[in-house]
């Protein structure tokens, strides 16, 4: 009798907790004896960057990112009609849906998408509505599905980026590509690209109205309009002067990201014209 249960494993309940979480640990301070982070970087290096595109064969686009241990993939299908009894608009909707993996965390994740994961989803959404250009698809829809593998810091500029990729994969009209990082003050310093081990040791802290911290979230396209930017998400206590400092820094990382996205595209067209030109001489 076939059952839904492996027996050559043993498995724990759904719920279980992994030991790990409740062991205690020594604090590790934010800076290392060196004044460099924990990982080695300064306060303006990246994290290293990977991307792809075409790993989805049933998508019409998609994407696949990694941001340090922080990894992320992303399916676009559309345009499509939409479905009956939703609001008549002639211009094109957006449906973006954003997915944390159950093991993408130290404590496991639920299959049902907790609040996180619907305002990430409204984030998103929000972001690639200014980025697609919608006029061209009326009495349509555009489904993006993100998957995050795994959370290690900057899940949704790591989302927003792949998003981007994949839509421009997917030959969907947008005005320029989506660009999306992070941006954390601690201690009086800026920090790019922050880990979570990072971001949790910063929301760790407690601020008075003497010191400042937290962190800043963009999405931009940064060819269009001189670097419009689509999405911005700041939280923490932080000075007007400072968070103006903290989006230049961060508008500066994105063209970094941007040049890197551009030659990803470009490569993957070039070897799709090799393909093409050998599969036509043969």
């Amino acid at each position: 009798m076939a059952t839904g249960r492996d027996s050559r494993r043993i498995q724990g309940p759904e719920k279980s907790i992994s030991y790990t979480v409740f062991q205690q640990k020594e604090k590790k301070p934010f800076l290392g004896a060196d004044g460099m982070r924990i990982d080695g970087r300064s306060a303006i290096d990246p994290r290293k960057l990977f991307m792809n595109v075409g790993i989805i064969s049933q998508a019409k686009g998609s994407s696949y990112l990694e941001m340090g241990n922080t990894k992320v993939c992303c399916g676009v299908y559309g345009p499509k009609d939409i479905q009956r009894g939703n609001d008549f608009k002639l211009t094109g909707q957006v449906m973006c849906e954003v997915k944390m993996a159950p093991f993408s965390c130290v404590v496991r994740k639920s299959p049902q998408p907790d609040k996180k994961q619907r305002e990430m989803s409204r984030q998103m959404k929000e972001a690639l509505e200014s980025v697609i250009v919608l006029e061209k698809f009326p009495k349509s829809q555009i489904d993006v599905y993100l998957t995050v593998i795994e959370d290690d810091g900057g899940a949704l500029a790591a989302c927003i980026t792949a998003a981007g990729l994949a839509l421009c994969h997917a030959n969907i009209d947008v005005y320029d590509f989506l660009i999306g990082t992070t941006v954390l003050w601690y201690g009086g310093v800026m920090y790019v690209d922050p880990s979570l081990y990072e971001e949790e040791y910063e929301c760790s802290e407690n601020y008075t109205l003497e010191t400042e911290g937290g962190h800043l979230t963009i999405g931009m396209m940064p060819n269009y309009a001189n670097g419009q930017v689509s999405l911005m998400l700041q939280e923490g206590q932080v000075s007007a002067d400072n968070l103006c400092e903290g989006l230049d820094l961060a508008v500066e990382m994105c063209q970094r990201i941007y040049t890197l996205s551009k030659k990803t595209l470009e490569d993957y067209i070039d070897q799709a014209l090799s393909d093409e030109a050998a599969i036509t001489v043969e």
